[in-house]
C-alpha cells in the first residue's frame, strides 16, 4: 500500500510517491492528479467536465475512468477511492501532503514552500476549465505570497532586524522589479541604520533597472533620501570595531552583541544585557571589543567582581561611584537631592581606616542603604539625560547580596532610555545571584547571551592562526578539542604550551594560576571530595564519594552542591545514578598535579577495590571491568589490570568472533565507547595486549597469577588468530595453552584448548585430527562431570560425522546434544544458539540428502532460537544455510532474501566465516537481474576474502559460481574477468566442494563435464 504522497505545485509540479519522484503517461493524468490533491475530494461529473468539456457525456466519463486507471498504476490502487459512486477522493489512510494548501493555511508561517508560480509551466491542450482553474489559484496563491512578504518586511523592520528586511525586500523585487514603494522602503531602513554603502548599491541598481528598462529616471524624493543618508553617515551610532579586533571563535555572538548595543545607541532597547558562559569562554573579548567601538560620546563606567571580595559590601560599586562623580563634576550636571553630599560619603567602607571587621547589620546601617539606591538612581538618571551612559560588571557571580540588590532594583526602576548595563557572569548557583536573574528576568528586563564551547572547526582555525611546527591534522584538532572543552581561554594556553614544548600535557603558568584562584578559598572537605572526584575518568558515583567521606547522601550533597557553584564540578547527566565529574580536563591535570603521586596510586587501588564490590559475575560487568582496569592501571597494580584488559577482550571476542556463544539470561551489547574503540581498533588493542604481557612477565617474574593470566592471554590470542585465518599464530598460542595448563592440571584451560583446535580443524576441513580431539575433550569433560560442555562437545562430534559422511550417526549425536540444555528455561536461553548450531547441522544433513525443504525447515528453526540474541557470526551461518538451501529448490526470491539478511551483518563482526558463500550466491543473483557490475564486486570480495581463510569448502563455492556464470554468460564481461576456462573452475570447485553435504552443488558441476 502507498503510505505517502507528496506534491509541490508551487513552482514546477513534482508529485513523489514513498520518497521517490513519479511520472505520468500524458498531460490529463497530470491535470486529474494536480487537481485531486489540491481538492481532496470532487465529484465524477465536475472532473469530467473540467477535464473534457468539449466532448460528450459518454466519451468524458470513459476517458475519466482511463485516466483514474492510468493513476492508479502509477500511485497505488489504494490512492482514490469512491465511499459514493459520484465521488471521488484521495485515500485518507495515505499521509498526503500538498505544499499550496500547507501554504494558504498559513501564508507567512510557509513562505519558503513557495518556490514559484502555483504548476508553473504546465499546460493542458483542450481544457479551458481547467486552464482557468489553475490560473485563478495562480493568481490568488501569488496574491497571498506577496501579502505574506509585504507583511514579514513589515514586521522586520519594526524590530529593525536589517538581514531580514533585505531579504524580504529582495524577494518583493524579484518578484515585482519596478515596484517603487519596495525600494524607497529598503532605502529609507538603510539610511535610518546609517547602511549608506547598502544604500547606494539599492540606488544603483533601480536607477539601471529604471533607465535600461522603463527608459525613466530615479523618483526625485528618493535621490532626496540617498543624499541625506549620505549626510547622516557619521552620526555616531554605531559601534566601529577595530580592524585588528582579534574574536576568533566569536564573530556570531560578536555581532549580536554589537546590534544590541547599537539598538540601544539608536534610542531602541536598553534592556540589560547578560553575556554568560565559562571562564575563558570570550566574555572579556566581547566586552573589550564592544568598548573600544564605543562612539566617543559614550560615557562607559566599568567595575570588576572579585571572588576575594565577595564579602565585602558594595565593593563593586565604588568604581562606578567615583566615575559617576567625576561626570557630575565635570559635566556640572544638576543633580536633585544630592545637596553638598559627595557621593563616596555614602561608601564608607572606601576609607581605609574604617572597621573592616564590622557585622553585616552595622555595615549596612552605616551604609544608609535607601539613600545609596536614591543617591544613585538620581545620579545616573540626570546623567543619561545629558550622555549616553554603559554600566559594566564583570564576573557578577562574585558581585556581594547587597550589591545585587542594589543592582537588581536599579535594573528594574530604570527609565531612561539612555542607560544600559552590560554585565558578564558564569552560571552561578549562589543564592543571590539565581534571585538576581530571576526578578529582573520575569520583569523582562534582561537579554541574555549564551556563551557556548567553540567547535573542532573554530579549533582548528585557531590551530592553523597558532603557527605551529606540525601540520594541523584531524588527530591534533581532536586532541585540542579534548584537552580544551572547546574553552578559548584554554584552547590558546593548549596552543601556547605545545608550541613551546611540543606537548599537550603540560599546564601553562597561566592555567596553573586561574586554576590556584578558583579552588584557594576551598576547605579541607571540599579540597578532599575535588581530589577524590579527578580520580575517576567518566564521573565518580555519588555513593563511592559518600562513602570514601563517612557521609551520608545528603551530607555529600551539600559539598558538592558548594563546589558545583563554585564551576569545580558538574552532574554527568543521562546515568542510572547519580555521577559528578570535574568540569574542565586541564583542572583535573591541576588537582591531579597538587597530589603526590603515592597518594594517588593509594587513592586509585581503593577506588578499584569500590568498583569490585559490585561485581555481579554477569554479562554487565563488562561495564566495570573497564573502570576496573583504568584504576588498577593508575594504582601501577599491572597483574590486576591485565586480568580486566582481558576480560573486556574475552567479552568482545566471544560475543562477535564465537560461532554459537553461550549467552547469558542477563545479556547486553557492549556500547559504550571503550567497546566502539575495541570494535574499531582490534589490530591496535591486541598489541596493547601484547605489550602488556611482557611487561607483567618482565616485572613480577612467573609467578601462579601471571601463569593464570598468560593462559587467559593464549586462549584469547589463540581464538582470535584462528577466527581471522591467521592459523599459523592461532594454533601456536592453543597449543602452548594446552601445553601449559597441563602443567599446572588446569583442566577448564586443557578444555578451552581442545575446543578450539576442534574449531580449527572445522574452518580447514582437517576431520581426523577433529576427530581426535573430539575425543580427547570428551574425556576431559566426562572426567570432570562438565553436561554442558559434553552438549557442546557432542554437538562438534556430530558435525564432525557429517564431515565423514555418516548422516545416520550424526543425527543421533546432534539430537543427543539438544538434551542437555533443555533441563530449564534458563539453560535453554544461555545455551540457545548452542541448540540453533545442531538444528543447523541437523539442516546440513537433509541438505546432504537432497531433502530441501527439511533442511530449510531446519535453518528456519535455528534462526527462531538464535533471533533474541546479538550473535552476528550466527545468524550469518544460518541465514546463508537457509539461502543456499532455497537456491537448491530454485526459489530465487527467497534465497535473496536470506543472502541478504546475511550481507547486511557482515559488518557487525570481524570474521569472514561464511562471507564467500553469501556473496557468490549474491553475486549469481545478481547477474539474473543483469547487474553484471554488482556481480563481479560480490565475486571479487568473495575471493579477496578467501586469502584470509584457507576454508576449501567456502573456496568450492565461490569456483561454482565462476564456472556457472562462465557457462551461462560466455560473452559477458565477467567471463572475460576472471581468467581460466569453464572446465578448470568446475574441477577446482569438485575438488574443494564438499562430497557429502555440497551433493547438489557437485552434481551441477558434474554437468559441465
Amino acid at each position: 500500500m502507498t503510505e505517502r504522497i507528496e506534491a509541490r505545485f508551487l513552482g514546477v509540479p513534482v508529485i513523489y510517491k514513498d520518497g521517490k519522484e513519479m511520472f505520468f503517461p500524458y498531460n490529463k493524468v497530470n491535470a486529474l492528479v494536480y487537481y485531486m490533491l489540491v481538492k481532496g475530494t470532487v465529484l465524477r461529473d465536475e472532473l469530467s467536465g473540467i477535464l473534457w468539456a468539449d466532448k460528450p457525456d459518454t466519451v468524458a466519463r470513459k476517458n475519466l475512468r482511463n485516466a483514474i486507471y492510468e493513476t492508479k498504476k502509477v500511485l497505488g490502487q489504494d490512492v482514490f477511492i469512491s465511499p459514493r459512486k459520484a465521488v471521488i477522493k484521495v485515500n485518507p489512510a495515505i499521509a498526503v501532503t500538498v505544499d499550496a494548501n500547507q501554504f494558504e493555511k498559513d501564508p507567512r508561517g510557509q513562505l519558503d514552500l513557495y518556490q514559484g508560480e502555483f504548476l508553473q509551466g504546465f499546460f493542458v491542450k483542450e481544457a479551458e476549465e481547467y486552464e482557468n482553474w489553475y490560473l485563478t489559484q495562480r493568481d490568488r496563491l501569488e496574491n497571498l505570497y506577496m501579502e505574506a512578504l509585504l507583511q514579514k518586511l513589515k514586521d522586520a523592520t519594526a524590530v529593525k532586524n536589517i538581514p531580514q528586511v533585505t531579504r524580504y525586500g529582495r524577494l518583493l523585487i524579484a518578484h515585482d522589479p519596478y515596484d517603487e514603494g519596495v525600494y524607497l522602503h529598503l532605502l529609507k531602513v538603510y539610511c535610518q541604520e546609517g547602511n549608506v554603502h547598502q544604500a547606494q548599491e539599492l540606488y544603483e541598481e533601480m536607477k539601471k533597472v529604471f533607465h535600461e528598462e522603463l527608459r525613466s529616471s530615479v523618483p526625485v524624493e528618493i535621490d532626496e533620501l540617498l543624499r541625506q543618508g549620505r549626510q547622516q553617515g557619521n552620526q555616531p551610532y554605531k559601534v566601529e570595531l577595530p580592524k585588528q579586533t582579534q574574536i576568533t571563535g566569536r564573530e556570531k555572538e560578536l555581532q549580536q552583541v554589537r546590534r544590541i548595543v547599537e539598538e540601544f545607541l539608536q534610542g531602541g532597547s536598553s534592556e540589560t544585557l547578560l553575556i554568560r558562559g565559562d571562564a575563558g569562554s570570550g566574555k572579556t573579548l566581547l566586552k573589550d571589543a564592544l568598548v573600544k567601538g564605543m562612539p566617543s560620546n559614550v560615557v562607559v563606567l566599568q567595575s570588576n567582581c572579585y571572588q576575594p571580595e565577595q564579602n565585602i559590601l558594595l565593593r563593586p560599586w565604588t568604581g562606578i561611584v567615583e566615575g559617576l562623580g567625576n561626570l557630575v563634576e565635570r559635566e556640572r550636571l544638576q543633580v536633585p537631592r544630592l545637596e553638598n553630599l559627595r557621593l563616596n560619603e555614602l561608601f564608607p567602607q572606601m576609607d581605609m581606616g574604617g572597621d573592616r571587621e564590622a557585622g553585616l547589620a552595622e555595615v549596612k546601617d552605616m551604609l544608609k542603604v535607601d539613600a545609596v539606591f536614591h543617591t544613585l538612581y538620581t545620579t545616573l538618571e540626570a546623567a543619561a539625560s545629558h550622555k549616553t551612559v554603559v554600566i559594566i560588571f564583570e564576573d557578577l557571580q562574585w558581585m556581594d547580596p547587597l550589591s545585587l540588590s542594589l543592582l537588581s532594583s536599579l535594573i528594574l526602576h530604570k527609565k531612561s532610555p539612555r542607560l544600559l548595563f552590560l554585565l558578564t557572569a558564569q552560571e552561578s548557583k549562589e543564592k543571590a545571584f539565581q534571585q538576581f536573574e530571576a526578578a529582573v528576568s520575569m520583569y523582562q528586563k534582561l537579554r541574555t547571551l549564551d556563551l557556548k564551547p567553540v567547535g573542532e572547526d573554530v579549533v582548528r582555525l585557531f590551530a592553523q592562526q597558532a603557527e605551529l611546527k606540525v601540520p594541523v591534522t584531524d588527530e591534533l584538532v581532536h586532541r585540542l578539542m579534548q584537552e580544551s572543552e572547546g574553552n578559548i581561554f584554554l584552547l590558546k594556553e593548549c596552543l601556547t604550551a605545545f608550541k613551546n614544548t611540543g606537548s599537550l600535557d603540560n599546564l601553562t603558568e597561566n592555567m596553573i594560576n586561574i586554576f590556584k584562584t578558583g579552588c584557594c578559598s576551598l576547605t579541607d572537605t571540599q579540597q578532599k571530595v575535588l581530589e577524590f572526584i579527578a580520580l575517576f575518568y567518566d564521573g565518580a558515583p555519588l555513593a563511592m564519594i559518600s562513602e570514601y567521606m563517612h557521609l551520608n547522601s545528603l551530607q555529600a550533597l551539600e559539598i558538592l552542591e558548594e563546589l558545583r557553584s563554585r564551576n569545580l564540578i558538574r552532574p554527568v547527566t543521562q546515568q542510572p545514578e547519580v555521577l559528578y565529574e570535574i568540569i574542565q580536563q586541564k583542572l583535573k591535570e591541576y588537582i591531579h598535579q597538587q597530589v603526590s603521586p603515592e597518594k594517588w596510586r593509594i587513592l586509585h587501588g581503593y577506588v578499584a577495590s569500590l568498583w569490585e564490590k559490585r561485581l555481579t559475575h554477569s554479562p554487565q560487568d563488562i561495564r566495570l571491568y573497564h573502570h576496573l582496569e583504568y584504576h588498577y592501571q593508575e594504582a601501577g597494580e599491572l597483574v590486576n589490570m591485565g586480568r580486566y584488559k582481558l576480560k573486556i577482550l574475552m567479552y568482545y571476542l566471544n560475543f562477535s568472533n564465537e560461532l554459537f556463544p553461550v549467552l547469558s539470561s542477563t545479556e547486553i551489547t557492549p556500547d559504550d565507547e571503550k567497546s566502539c574503540y575495541i570494535e574499531t581498533n582490534l589490530s591496535q588493542f591486541l598489541s596493547e595486549v601484547d605489550e602488556m604481557m611482557h611487561t607483567i612477565k618482565r616485572n613480577y617474574g612467573e609467578t601462579p597469577e601471571v601463569r593464570d593470566l598468560e593462559m587467559t592471554y593464549l586462549h584469547l590470542m589463540g581464538r582470535h588468530y584462528i577466527r581471522v585465518g591467521e592459523y599459523e599464530k592461532g594454533v601456536r598460542n592453543i597449543l602452548s595453552l594446552i601445553e601449559q595448563a597441563s602443567e599446572v592440571h588446569n583442566r577448564d584451560y586443557m578444555l578451552m584448548g581442545y575446543k578450539q583446535m576442534i574449531y580449527y580443524d572445522i574452518q580447514i576441513g582437517n576431520t581426523e585430527e577433529m576427530k581426535n580431539y573430539l575425543e580427547i575433550a570428551l574425556n576431559l569433560a566426562d572426567e570432570c562431570n562438565y553436561h554442558k560442555e559434553m552438549g557442546i562437545l557432542l554437538r562438534l562430534k556430530g558435525l564432525n560425522m557429517i564431515m565423514q559422511g555418516n548422516f545416520e550417526e550424526a543425527e543421533r549425536l546432534l539430537k543427543e546434544s539438544i538434551s542437555p540444555f533443555m533441563v530449564t528455561q534458563n539453560v535453554k536461553r544461555r545455551y540457545a544458539l548452542n541448540i540453533a548450531g545442531s538444528y543447523n547441522y541437523l539442516g546440513e544433513i537433509r541438505r546432504g540428502q537432497g531433502k530441501f525443504q527439511e533442511a530449510l525447515d531446519y535453518y528456519k528453526q535455528a534462526l527462531d532460537y538464535s533471533k533474541d540474541q546479538e550473535a552476528y557470526s550466527s545468524w550469518v551461518v544460518f541465514s546463508c544455510n537457509a539461502g543456499v538451501a532455497c537456491w537448491n529448490m530454485g526459489d530465487y526470491d527467497q534465497a535473496k532474501k536470506y543472502f541478504l539478511q546475511a550481507y547486511q551483518l557482515f559488518p557487525r563482526y570481524v570474521f569472514y566465516w561464511r562471507h564467500p558463500i553469501v556473496e557468490s550466491g549474491l553475486s549469481l543473483l545478481a547477474m539474473r537481474e543483469n547487474k553484471e557490475e554488482e556481480a563481479i564486486r560480490f565475486l571479487d570480495d568473495a575471493l579477496q576474502k578467501l586469502g584470509n581463510m584457507n576454508n576449501p569448502r567456502e573456496a568450492g563455492y565461490v569456483y561454482m559460481a565462476i564456472a556457472l556464470l562462465k557457462k551461462q554468460y560466455p560473452d559477458s564481461r565477467i567471463a572475460q574477468h576472471y581468467e581460466g576456462t569453464v572446465l578448470s573452475y568446475g574441477t577446482r570447485a569438485l575438488q574443494e566442494l564438499d562430497p557429502y553435504r555440497d551433493t547438489w552443488e557437485r552434481a551441477q558441476m558434474e554437468k559441465l563435464f
